[in-house]
């Protein structure tokens, strides 16, 4: 059925060798076509969520700093993460020993309690929710730019956006 002639060529047009190469090539991209973009793959499943941070004792003018609207960044994982949503300011959480060795919660002026929520596109899963490849978790720690600020801050939310 399969005409080939002295040379090895199929119908004389085309090397069995290079037809068996290009077989290959095909069936690695559809495997990887189906893997990433398939309808397990974390491309097909993402969803617009709100990821909530909290900074316990940020400084007054890092805070100040931040606009909505501004692109959130993970340096330790170089994942875009999402756009700031909106956030909120309170009095710094830091804790100090009293005169009698107990530990008492107090602020700190020209510190802040800052809560960040930004506006995301993720597989929220079991565990959290992976950004780009990157899983975050409630607890997660990391150090992000909202705009031109650096932050350290813990994720302490994770919800579907309205």
């Amino acid at each position: 059925p399969f005409m080939i002639d002295e040379k090895g060529r199929l119908f004389g047009k085309i090397n069995l060798i290079d037809l068996i190469i290009i077989l290959v090539l095909i069936a690695a991209a559809v495997f990887l076509g189906l893997k990433f973009l398939g309808p397990e793959s974390t491309a097909a499943n993402t969803q617009a969520a709100v990821v909530s941070f909290y900074y316990e004792e940020c400084p007054d003018y890092v805070a100040d700093q931040i606009n909505m609207g501004d692109s959130v960044w993970d340096s330790g994982d170089n994942v875009t993460i999402g756009t700031v949503r909106d956030w909120t300011k309170a009095d710094s959480v830091t804790y100090l020993l009293d005169d009698n060795g107990n530990t008492v919660q107090t602020s700190k002026d020209g510190y802040c309690a800052f809560t960040l929520r930004c506006d995301v596109q993720g597989v929220i899963g079991e565990h959290g929710i992976n950004i780009n490849g990157t899983l975050y978790g409630v607890g997660h720690t990391l150090t992000i730019y909202a705009g031109q600020s650096k932050l350290y801050l813990k994720v302490s939310a994770i919800e579907p956006a309205e």
